[in-house]
């Protein structure tokens, strides 16, 4: 019976000891759970985003501006346009292509001993003094102001003994444009194969770019603002001009004056191709 209450009682120890032990664990649990925070109400804080420095930003934007303007002139290196006629050179060849016939008929001159072909609708005065002029109709002309007036053209072939170059008294003439050489298209035996035609501004005329003649140099060439000795001019024979004159009125009667036109007239090839045609055909014997 001593051995059996003995047995009873040792069970009941453990058994509280095991409930303490349970206890303490959930004390524990307890503790730590009021001691973490509470997160339940936390609002997480984004990070605010790192802002370029206001110099950075002008430096970036300073690279992009030059990187497109080194593209931009490759681009215009490689495509360069072919430079147009300026307004006044498309109105002086519109104006003058209807005026200068491009059609010719020929010519021979038995008191020159020569032949040339000139536009049909220019008159032709050859008396047998020496002196021979083609001239053309009425036309509208650029002067060396820019104004328009109605004057004619007129091409002059005459000995040079019965020559003018009063034009020299003041002095030389200048090249108001580089000579430009052209070749004779049939040329005679006695005659060079090609000539320089070489364009004067006199000393008188004081006006820029202004354009008084059009002169057969021969194998006498001139630089843009080059001086024009009269000797130079009266060392060819005959004497080959073409001149520019202002009309009285619109019908060109009466007397003319000489007219300076503008040197950008001859830009236009409606006014200045009939006359070198006219020039290239000639056939001096």
């Amino acid at each position: 019976m001593d051995g059996d209450s003995g047995k009873r009682e040792n069970p009941v120890e453990p058994l509280r000891e095991q409930t303490d032990a349970g206890g303490g664990e959930q004390a524990d649990y307890r503790a730590a759970s009021e001691s973490m925070p509470d997160y339940s109400q936390f609002t997480p804080q984004l990070r605010p985003k790192k802002k370029w420095p206001r110099v950075a930003g002008w430096i970036l934007l300073a690279l992009v501006v030059l990187g497109g303007l080194g593209a931009g002139g490759w681009w215009l290196a490689h495509h360069k346009a072919a430079p147009k006629p300026t307004q006044q050179q498309a109105k002086n060849s519109s104006q003058t292509s209807s005026q200068m016939s491009t059609s010719t008929k020929p010519y021979t001159s038995n008191d020159l001993g020569l032949n040339f072909n000139y536009p049909e609708n220019w008159t032709v005065v050859d008396n047998g003094d020496g002196k021979l002029t083609a001239t053309s109709p009425p036309m509208q002309l650029t002067d060396a102001d820019g104004q328009t007036q109605t004057g004619q053209v007129v091409m002059t072939i005459q000995n040079e003994d019965a020559a003018d170059f009063s034009m020299f008294k003041q002095g030389s003439a200048v090249a108001v444009l580089a000579s430009q050489k052209i070749a004779y298209a049939n040329p005679t035996s006695t005659q060079r194969a090609d000539t320089y035609v070489s364009f004067l501004q006199y000393a008188a005329t004081s006006t820029h770019s202004a354009l008084d003649g059009v002169f057969i140099t021969g194998n006498s060439g001139y630089q843009k603002d080059q001086a024009i000795p009269e000797t130079d001019i009266t060392k060819v024979d005959p004497d080959i001009r073409v001149t520019f004159t202002k009309c009285a009125n619109s019908a060109c009667t009466g007397t003319p004056t000489p007219l300076s036109i503008s040197s950008e007239m001859w830009a236009g090839t409606g006014f200045s191709a009939p006359i070198l045609h006219m020039l290239e055909s000639l056939q001096i014997q």
